[in-house]
């Protein structure tokens, strides 16, 4: 089982303070819990420490966390959706300006020929970029989010943070 301490010295270091229900979690706790979640590859539970020197309200805490990884998945669910359009889009665009290219060749000048090359292989490119760069995060980001939701345990200590 995986480790992870949070310590605070005051409960509003954990909430934004922006949020009406002030139970939403502050971008910075996200980011810890997400880092530290990913760099173990490992598909065990998690046991979430929060250390703090005052008591804290356990059960916002534990909603506050549950809202974040419900809206999560829903984020990484609709990032994904997204990648594929564009990512189906952008190689088909890239196809189309490629072939363009290639039959008007003998038709058109040499800048048009490479004006229409450029943008099917920058088009290309584009779709690569998705499905070798931001896709491989996305999925890294959803094993995080998965653990979190299933595996997760909270513990709480109210003593002083040192």
């Amino acid at each position: 089982m995986q480790e992870v301490t949070l310590n605070v010295t005051d409960e509003e270091q954990l909430y934004n303070s922006f949020d009406p229900r002030r139970n939403l979690l502050r971008d910075e706790v996200k980011t810890y819990l997400l880092n530290e979640v990913q760099i173990e590859g490992r598909m065990d539970g998690i046991n979430l420490e929060v250390r703090s020197g005052a008591a804290l309200d356990e059960e916002r805490f534990a909603d506050g966390l549950h809202r974040w990884i419900a809206d999560e998945e829903r984020s990484i669910e609709k990032t994904h959706r997204r990648n594929m359009f564009q990512q189906i889009w952008m190689f088909g665009i890239g196809v189309l300006f490629i072939t363009l290219s290639l039959l008007l060749q003998p038709m058109v000048s040499v800048v048009w020929f490479t004006v229409l090359s450029t943008i099917g292989a920058f088009s290309m490119w584009e779709a690569a970029s998705i499905w070798i760069i931001q896709n491989p995060k996305l999925r890294m980001r959803r094993r995080a989010v998965a653990r979190l939701k299933e595996g997760l345990t909270l513990s709480f200590q109210h003593a002083p943070v040192g």
